[in-house]
């Protein structure tokens, strides 16, 4: 398995499946998930299965892979597209979603999905404003003398940098119990 970077991307897909043919697609899902376990940068794999509504039973394919190279070699393998053809002819409908910035800082346990956005906007605000703040405090001044559009510019990549690699990750550390409150979909089939 391949450690969490930076660059990690989550992949969360929806399918809703006849109850009819359940059987079936879980079948043909597990083994989607033993080849995609295999593959090179493949971070995590997770299934939550929903509610069984309409005669359709709701899943939530959650998927990580260590950067974006290493997820789009694995969509455009043959093996991949030919479990996805099967998986298709068994299924109504669904979505897709890709997870990336603070969505993919979050190591997803088993189960669970990633936290509602109106958090991680909150978050993200709290490490954003005060970094605002002390550079338009600090910084600014000294950068006067430049024209409008780099004093910007470079405001704004001081802010990102420090954002990415110094205050997300503590952010997402102490607001983590907090983020996945209410996150997670549990097996409501128990």
């Amino acid at each position: 398995m391949t450690a969490l970077t930076d660059e990690a991307i989550g992949i969360v897909v929806t399918r809703r499946v006849p109850v009819a043919n359940v059987e079936a697609f879980e079948a043909v899902l597990r083994e989607l998930l033993l080849v995609a376990s295999k593959q090179p940068g493949q971070l995590a794999g997770d299934v939550v299965r929903g509610a069984v509504r309409g005669g359709e039973r709701e899943y939530f394919i959650v998927y990580r892979f260590a950067d974006e190279a290493r997820l789009r070699a694995w969509e455009a393998s043959p093996e991949r597209r030919a479990l996805v053809r099967r998986i298709d002819a068994l299924t109504t409908g669904g979505r897709r979603n890709e997870l990336t910035g603070l969505e993919a800082w979050f190591d997803l346990p088993s189960g669970q999905l990633p936290p509602p956005r109106h958090r991680m906007a909150f978050v993200t605000w709290l490490g954003i404003w005060p970094l605002v703040s002390l550079a338009l405090w600090l910084l600014a001044p000294y950068l006067v003398v430049l024209p409008f559009l780099l004093r910007t510019g470079t405001l704004s990549a001081l802010i990102i940098l420090t954002m990415t690699y110094v205050v997300m990750p503590q952010l997402a550390k102490l607001a983590e119990p907090w983020l996945r409150a209410d996150a997670g979909l549990e097996d409501v089939s128990r």
